[in-house]
């Protein structure tokens, strides 16, 4: 696992924009790194799909966050591209998936989560991770797209592609709703894509895609994780034509790498606080006399104990006026 791959898209974000960029140019940025990962061997773009997590030290729903979660987007489409399809990226996000995954005039609604290592949950709350009623409007967007441009495109479905260390222990709604046949929605973790894009000579992206066939595939909705990944885990053993033994040996080899790239994350949040520490220590090491330090306290304390209460203040002089 090269250090360089775990934080390609961080160092990417963090060579083109501060929190305090004015205006951040997504478009032109999304076409610069899409040129940059077209040009890496598969095994080096697998280590990078894999290690893709919201570095923790990001601002909440910052500049940096948004272009990180927007280049996590086009690695799902290249990683379809590589496949042998075509993906696309709306410009308008209201009302549309985040990658359209296309083979000829079939296509594939795309909804790629990435998290935050440090979040608060094991597992996002289901409504934040899936909802149908979206899936659904975004495939009939997308069908009524096409149709106004005079082509027939038919959506067969939906995917979550996310990460596996933020899954569900057991049972959920969450495979309730992925097991749905009226709106057939399958989640993947990014090792299971990874594992497609190294077999990727043992199929073609049309025999993927039967994947969404769920009359065939599930016999009723449920909400066992169990039953979930041992249809999807049988569909793809056949599909890749290998063992269910080296299955399941490759997924572990996958997920291993992805622990290594965790240890790495935890290293800069660690530097993080060690750059905050020694920041302090020099603060204080500057005070001549007490009195100073003592404000130096009270400041800083004051900051710290009451930032909820001086939130609020702002929020209500900033919303609740006439």
């Amino acid at each position: 696992m090269k250090d360089s791959n775990v934080f390609l898209i961080k160092d990417f974000v963090d060579n083109n924009i501060t929190e305090s960029t004015v205006k951040v140019e997504t478009t032109k940025l999304v076409a610069k790194f899409q040129e940059d990962i077209k040009k890496l061997d598969d095994d080096d773009f697998i280590e990078i799909m894999i290690s893709c997590f919201i570095p923790d030290i990001y601002r909440d729903n910052g500049k940096k966050e948004k272009l990180y979660t927007k280049l996590s987007e086009v690695i799902v489409g290249e990683w379809w591209k590589r496949l042998g399809g075509e993906f696309i990226i709306p410009t308008k996000k209201s009302g549309t998936e985040d990658v359209e995954l296309i083979n000829g005039n079939i296509s594939v609604v795309c909804d790629a989560k990435i998290f935050r290592l440090g979040r608060s949950q094991k597992a996002p709350n289901v409504k934040d991770f899936l909802k149908l009623a979206s899936v659904k409007t975004w495939m009939d967007n997308l069908v009524k797209r096409y149709s106004q441009n005079g082509k027939i495109q038919k959506a067969i479905g939906g995917m979550v592609t996310y990460s596996s260390l933020h899954e569900w222990e057991g049972e959920s709604e969450v495979y309730l709703e992925c097991t749905n046949k009226d709106t057939p929605v399958v989640m993947l973790p990014y090792e299971i894509l990874a594992l497609l894009l190294k077999y990727k000579s043992k199929f073609k992206v049309r025999d993927l895609m039967q994947m969404w066939d769920y009359e065939k595939l599930f016999n009723n909705a449920t909400k066992s994780k169990v039953k979930y990944w041992k249809v999807i885990d049988g569909f793809l053993v056949d599909l890749l034509d290998i063992s269910e033994d080296n299955y399941y040996k490759e997924i572990q080899s996958y997920r291993e790498s992805i622990i290594i790239s965790v240890k790495e994350y935890e290293k800069i949040i660690s530097k993080e606080i060690d750059d905050n520490i020694n920041e302090i220590i020099s603060k204080l090491n500057s005070f001549e006399k007490i009195e100073e330090v003592r404000e130096y306290a009270k400041e800083s304390l004051d900051s710290f104990v009451n930032k909820q209460h001086y939130d609020y203040i702002d929020r209500i002089k900033k919303f609740r006026k006439y």
